[in-house]
């Protein structure tokens, strides 16, 4: 390619000797070799962008129009701004026109669809400007297939765990439960100064007995989950429903609550039950971050095939070097805390094909963004037997 462009700029001022007919021919056999090479684009299984070095987009073939949701060359836009996803257009705007090596990126997005796309970003000189060409491929059932097999060793050890905490410890706490209310009835027979002394003893192990069982009963819940139930359900309802649990413990709180819905949102595939919970942890986790009181304003929006759902709330905020941790197993910022809560929430949105952003200051509040692909049921073929 580069060879001819360097005889078409010899051929320039020699234009005036050349015959029309000639140079006719070399102009269409040019035309239609562009056009050759422009429908093998078209037709890759791969997604190809070609911007300026503002970033307005030169060419894309269908693959990278149906991927990015409706980008137009016609329109005066960059790229990012075409984009519906908004990780997929925070990316290209972060790293496209900045690329000065040819970088290569994962990246997970749920609109236009959901899918893993691996981008590569190949920054061109030509005759003094600058180009990027983007390259797009969808590695999303490797990705999902690497990412199931490690979240079904990681939750094959917790059951495996949580079995052995079960025998090993469960059944010693019951007994201790029962001896020390009948050492609470034995009480009745000694002095009264006495029987206050040790009564405030046996009060204080009860209490902790009772902590270690409530320990042991949130890991197995946690890891003892039923098999998901996907039906076609109201996240409207979903989320209305967490808030009515919680509102004796929110009006007692001083806590005001603000749901904005979404009306127009479809019913979609979930399993209620677990996103339930899951918007119920969330919120819980917003009251306990607030002992003074406050606000939590929820919205629930959606764009195209992804429902977004945003929780934020004016409490006491999480320090920027804890929030890399907050979704992990047994990790807590509240002294009674289990570090399950946000666990469970993290992996019941990962099951439903989502995920969870989260974005803190202390002493100014905490925001949860959670992402759920819009999935519709699929249509079965008639059984003729």
């Amino acid at each position: 390619m580069s060879e001819k462009l360097d005889f078409v700029k010899r051929l320039k001022p020699r234009l005036p000797q050349i015959e029309k007919d000639s140079l006719y021919l070399k102009l269409l056999e040019a035309a239609q070799e562009n056009l050759r090479l422009e429908e093998v684009c078209q037709n890759l299984e791969e997604g190809i962008v070609i911007t300026d070095a503002k970033g307005y987009p030169v060419f894309f073939n269908r693959k990278a129009e149906d991927w990015l949701g409706g980008v137009r060359t016609s329109v005066k836009q960059p790229v990012w701004n075409q984009t519906q996803d908004p990780s997929f257009a925070a990316f290209l705007k972060e790293n496209v026109i900045t690329a000065e090596v040819r970088t290569v990126h994962d990246l997970r997005i749920l609109s236009p669809r959901e899918m893993q796309l691996r981008i590569t970003i190949l920054p061109r000189e030509e005759d003094g400007e600058m180009n990027f060409v983007i390259l797009l491929s969808d590695i999303t059932s490797r990705t999902e297939q690497e990412f199931e097999t490690a979240m079904l060793s990681r939750m094959e050890s917790l059951v495996r765990l949580a079995g052995g905490i079960a025998h090993e410890i469960g059944n010693p706490l019951n007994a201790i439960t029962i001896h020390l209310e009948l050492l609470k009835k034995r009480l009745a027979g000694l002095p009264g100064d006495k029987r206050k002394e040790i009564a405030d003893s046996l009060s204080d192990i009860q209490d902790e007995t009772r902590r270690l069982d409530r320990i042991i009963r949130n890991f197995l819940k946690a890891t003892r989950k039923p098999p998901l139930r996907f039906r076609v359900d109201n996240l409207n309802e979903v989320i209305d429903d967490a808030i009515s649990f919680l509102k004796p413990q929110l009006d007692a709180a001083k806590i005001a609550v603000k749901f904005s819905k979404d009306k127009g949102l479809p019913g979609f595939l979930m399993d209620r039950e677990r996103l339930y919970y899951a918007f119920m942890n969330l919120i819980k986790n917003a009251l306990e971050a607030m002992p003074d009181g406050g606000s939590v304003k929820i919205a629930l929006t959606h764009k195209q095939h992804c429902a977004t759902v945003t929780i934020a709330d004016t409490g006491c905020g999480i320090a920027e070097k804890e929030l890399a941790r907050i979704f992990d197993i047994y990790y807590s910022t509240k002294p009674e805390g289990a570090g399950l809560g946000l666990m469970m929430v993290y992996d019941a949105v990962a099951e439903h094909g989502g995920k969870i952003e989260v974005a803190s200051k202390l002493n100014k509040g905490t925001t949860f963004k959670v992402l759920l692909p819009i999935r519709e049921p699929q249509l079965q073929l008639p059984n003729y037997q």
